[in-house]
């Protein structure tokens, strides 16, 4: 690769100092030679002035070490071998030193070239995989394909000091400069061409080699074109650019795939909302709406004569009809806020205590009045969590409300607040038919029916699912059969005792430990 499209580790002298040092040094061995031969010898001399053609083999280019080789054959021949002074050889014995010091030389510069050569080779491919590298980080952290771009031109520039820009062509032939350079002359007729053949011309290529940039198109599915303005004296590595774009290409690809799958998922989850919203408000509003006014119809005709037996058997349809429309109303609209995700929560530290005895106290003044009954571990302790206290509330009110429809007749629901490991877990344990055998975590998701004859599309557990989710908490379900009831002289004998109990777990903080931290 050319200087200026790779930034090398090594510093570069100038040629000229390399000469002056290779000079002076075969100049200094000379004299040194000429002046104590005697206790030199010709041997070592020879061993002195293949050392500087080593030298000019590493430093310099093969032509200077060859010029060396030669120099120093001449040198040696005139000055240390009979008759001194003149360039004729006297015996066979030196002609064979001269012809292996000359065969020694050669093939000492050739193996010196090829050693710094593979020394070149191997600094620049880690020099382009750190590069590389580099640049995967830089463009594995950004969400859009302009920011995308936009660091990778500026990554490039800083790395190389190159003039580049990414292109694309919009009908009419106008070019929209989508990132880097904006001093970049491009003709939309080369990027046309570029795309037409999905080829790169310009500098470095067999195409257009005179156009003084070289354009590298992303490939046959995208419609973004590099381009990189090439130095007048430099030859651009061709290999290395379309390693460069393909990169670029790649990130860029798997960018738009992952946008466009998020997209896809984010219209299908709001369908699916719209479409349980829809589902909850035709049914879970129109059927308690439904059984209210009728309820009230017949009070209000002054036709019907109605025992007072009867009149408050309607009265009470009405209030429990529209205690339901009140928690089916409130469910739709917990469920609309949750659809925003975190955003919509309004986290603080509270204890799980105090929003329990909130909920407990609500169904207290309930008419008529439902009693729970609730065990706390370590009542001593108040355990803090970071929640939102209001949907908290309303996901222990929907289990609950759970629990005392499917109960066993006058059968208590409880509540227990205990601390296992990591967790703060609170359960609500009722006896009845709990749910069916088949009955998983999984389908709070699914939004579906509960069935025929059955009220309310689980929205409740959906709800209460989404909101401890949101809460970086858990939701587990267990029955057992083999438990004695809750309150057994209360339950018909022919009964199963089925215990359901619902959890919902918390990661917990100590109110002692969170006040220390503040502290410190």
């Amino acid at each position: 690769m050319a200087d200026g499209f790779v930034t090398s580790t090594t510093s570069h002298r100038p040629d000229w100092q390399y000469q002056l040092v290779l000079w002076s040094g075969m100049a200094l061995t000379t004299w040194v030679g000429v002046w104590h031969f005697a206790s030199l010898g010709v041997t070592l001399l020879t061993l002195l002035y293949m050392l500087w053609v080593l030298w000019a083999a590493y430093f310099l280019h093969f032509a200077t070490a060859m010029l060396t080789a030669i120099a120093a054959v001449l040198l040696i021949n005139y000055c240390f071998i009979e008759p001194l002074y003149t360039l004729r050889v006297a015996s066979l014995q030196s002609w064979v030193m001269l012809m292996v010091f000359a065969v020694l030389a050669l093939t000492v510069s050739q193996a010196m070239q090829q050693l710094k050569r593979q020394r070149q080779q191997a600094q620049l491919a880690a020099q382009q995989s750190r590069f590389f590298q580099s640049l995967a980080e830089v463009l594995s952290s950004h969400l859009s394909v302009a920011a995308l771009l936009q660091a990778a031109c500026q990554h490039v520039q800083q790395g190389f000091g190159w003039q580049i820009c990414v292109v694309q062509l919009a009908p009419g032939m106008q070019l929209q400069r989508l990132a880097g350079e904006s001093t970049l002359l491009v003709q939309p007729s080369s990027v046309q061409w570029a795309l037409d053949y999905q080829r790169a011309i310009g500098a470095g290529t067999q195409d257009w080699p005179a156009l003084g940039q070289c354009l590298l198109p992303f490939g046959f599915s995208q419609h973004e074109v590099l381009v990189v303005a090439v130095p007048a004296d430099h030859v651009p590595d061709l290999h290395f650019l379309q390693r460069l774009v393909q990169q670029c290409a790649d990130a860029t690809l798997k960018l738009r795939q992952q946008i466009a799958l998020a997209d896809a998922a984010r219209e299908t989850t709001e369908a699916q909302f719209k479409k349980t919203l829809l589902t909850a408000l035709s049914h879970d509003m129109r059927t308690p709406l439904t059984a209210i006014l009728g309820a009230a119809n017949v009070l209000a005709d002054q036709e019907i004569t109605l025992a007072p037996a009867q009149s408050t058997q309607l009265l009470q349809s009405i209030l429990a009809e529209a205690g339901y429309l009140s928690q089916a109303t409130e469910n739709i609209l917990t469920l609309v806020k949750l659809e925003a995700g975190e955003r919509a929560l309004h986290r603080e530290w509270q204890s799980l205590q105090e929003v329990v005895q909130h909920v407990m106290h609500r169904y207290l003044q309930r008419t008529p009045p439902v009693s729970l009954a609730f065990a706390a571990v370590a009542e001593g302790e108040e355990w803090l969590v970071h929640m939102d206290a209001v949907l908290v509330a309303h996901a222990l009110s929907n289990l609950v409300d759970n629990a005392l429809q499917w109960r066993s007749t006058e059968t208590p629901v409880a509540l227990q607040l205990a601390r296992e490991a990591d967790w703060l877990v609170l359960s609500v344990i009722n006896e009845g038919p709990g749910f069916a055998p088949d009955f998983e975590i999984a389908s709070f998701h699914s939004r579906r029916p509960a069935g025929r004859g059955s009220r309310g599309f689980g929205l409740g557990l959906s709800i209460v699912n989404t909101i401890m989710q949101l809460h970086q908490g858990q939701l587990q379900l267990t029955q057992q059969s083999d438990q004695p009831p809750l309150n057994a002289a209360r339950l018909d004998k022919t009964a199963v005792a089925r215990r359901t109990c619902v959890r919902m777990l918390f990661p917990f903080v100590p109110a002692t430990t969170l006040s220390a931290g503040d502290a410190g």
